[in-house]
């Protein structure tokens, strides 16, 4: 096989994997997080989800989405919606509908707000490199001189980042006491729905390295 097709195959295949890593990683951080000590040791038995937001629908595709999750961790979590219709809820609403459906916990996401940040992506060459032998011998090994020939060139461009930050807090229904909050900060890179995905991604690791799942 020739350099020069080498080379091309090695170009392929590190585009490909940064391709498939760029799509199996999350764009969500947590930007601060806390989690109260003494209440972690609380044996939970089951959460309900709420989603506080100006669109009603984005807010039932939320709490569904991350009922699902905490779901998949072995949490009895109920959407609040599927419990709660009327739209002004006050907490005593919150607390009498969760000790009604026996959920020790109430989880509630708020969306703060977006922000967007220009970002400068300066242009690069790729090179490859043709190999060529010398028919003569210097110091008893062949002649090697390699010749760099220009292979792609990225134009410079401008993107524009735009920040999405939520912010979740955990609440034991009972005492009303604060167990635990969480703000993801995320980028968004793709549809609303991998935005949502990516939000509640976040959420629920940084619950896990709390302590709060398994």
């Amino acid at each position: 096989m020739s350099h020069y097709r080498l080379f091309h195959l090695r170009l392929i295949a590190v585009a490909m994997l940064a391709a498939l890593l760029a799509a199996c990683s999350t764009n969500s951080t947590i930007t601060r997080s806390y989690v109260d000590p003494l209440l972690r040791k609380l044996d939970l038995q089951g959460v309900l989800v709420i989603g506080v937001a100006q669109n009603r629908e984005n807010r039932i595709v939320f709490e569904n989405m991350l009922v699902k999750a905490l779901a998949g961790h072995g949490v009895n979590a109920v959407a609040a919606h599927t419990l709660i219709s009327k739209e002004e809820v006050t907490a005593d609403d919150v607390v009498a509908t969760a000790n009604k459906h026996q959920l020790d916990t109430v989880l509630v996401t708020r969306y703060i707000g977006a922000s967007s940040e220009e970002i400068y992506h300066p242009g690069t060459i790729y090179y490859g490199v043709t190999p060529m032998y010398g028919t003569g011998y210097y110091g008893g090994f062949p002649g090697y001189y390699g010749h760099a020939y220009e292979v792609a060139y990225q134009q410079p461009v401008w993107t524009t980042n735009t920040t999405h930050e939520v912010i979740a807090d955990l609440y034991v229904t009972e005492s009303r006491e604060h167990m635990w909050q969480a703000v993801s900060d995320t980028i968004q890179a793709g549809s609303t729905d991998k935005l949502r995905h990516d939000v509640i991604a976040s959420l629920i690791g940084d619950l896990k390295h709390q302590g709060l799942l398994d």
